[in-house]
């Protein structure tokens, strides 16, 4: 590992994505409900940003969202720790021909300060990617200096609560129904455990502090399955096309917007 990397709960990390990055791809891809998700993001973050604006991409991974932003019109530079999912991306980069518009970095979200100064319009980070940092503020004393003017911050993260993973409790599945629920866990990948943190958009917004207004929050899955259940959607096609109804009426609705599998969570530099 290099030094980049701060503490052994980063270094856990970084070889658990090491050990997944050859199966990664395969499972997002065949995953309609994780797929569904995505465009939403995706819909989300085009309709506040101007093609052309440049995109700081956090724990990237093997550069899926990167790569549709940069097919899209957006400049995106992905950073993560992970070797074996960059260098993933960086093959990506090369077979599909944008390499001039979506560039990959080993680093961490926490050791930003050797990138240049005022050169993004937005940070940006999907799934979680920022729940498996202890404290987000500071990621946000990171990345500040190099956000442009009026940038935006559209952060993914999981939440301390979710409706699905609660509903569990009806079928005995407590750890999983509550796990969530002291704002932090131990997630198990590929032989290996590591913490995770869950927060609120208030606590986001916080680590941000009196330069950035809370934009608008959003959530992720409240009615759907969380995005690790594929089977769900693949199975059950009109029971999760009748459940994805509800999730667009629900997604901006109070409490429902905070009750998803992840919270889109968005802030306006002032």
């Amino acid at each position: 590992m290099t030094n980049s990397l701060i503490g052994s709960s980063f270094e856990t990390v970084a070889e658990a994505y090491n050990r997944n990055a050859d199966k990664y791809d395969e499972f997002i891809e065949n995953n309609p409900n994780l797929m569904r998700m995505r465009q939403k993001v995706y819909a989300h973050a085009t309709a506040l940003l101007p093609q052309g604006s440049r995109i700081l991409d956090l724990a990237c991974g093997t550069g899926t969202d990167a790569f549709w932003f940069a097919q899209h019109g957006y400049s995106v530079h992905g950073v993560d720790i992970s070797d074996g999912m960059l260098n993933r991306a960086k093959e990506k980069s090369k077979r599909l021909g944008l390499e001039a518009h979506a560039t990959f970095e080993h680093v961490s979200y926490t050791e930003l300060g050797k990138l240049d100064k005022d050169q993004f319009d937005l940070t940006f980070s999907n799934f979680g990617g920022l729940n498996c940092v202890s404290d987000l503020k500071v990621v946000a004393d990171q990345v500040r200096p190099l956000l442009k003017p009026n940038a935006r911050v559209i952060w993914a993260l999981m939440p301390p609560f979710c409706l699905w993973e609660s509903a569990m409790l009806l079928r005995g599945r407590i750890r999983l129904a509550t796990r969530r629920f002291s704002g932090r866990s131990t997630v198990f990948k590929e032989g290996l455990n590591y913490p995770v943190y869950y927060y609120t958009p208030r606590q986001v917004a916080q680590v941000w502090g009196k330069d950035f207004q809370l934009e608008s929050v959003r959530a992720l899955s409240v009615i759907t399955p969380p995005a690790t259940n594929k089977d769900f959607a693949l199975k059950r096609p009109r029971m999760f096309e009748t459940l994805s109804k509800l999730d667009d009426a629900l997604e901006t609705k109070y409490p429902f917007k905070y009750w998803g599998d992840f919270t889109i969570v968005t802030l306006k530099q002032k």
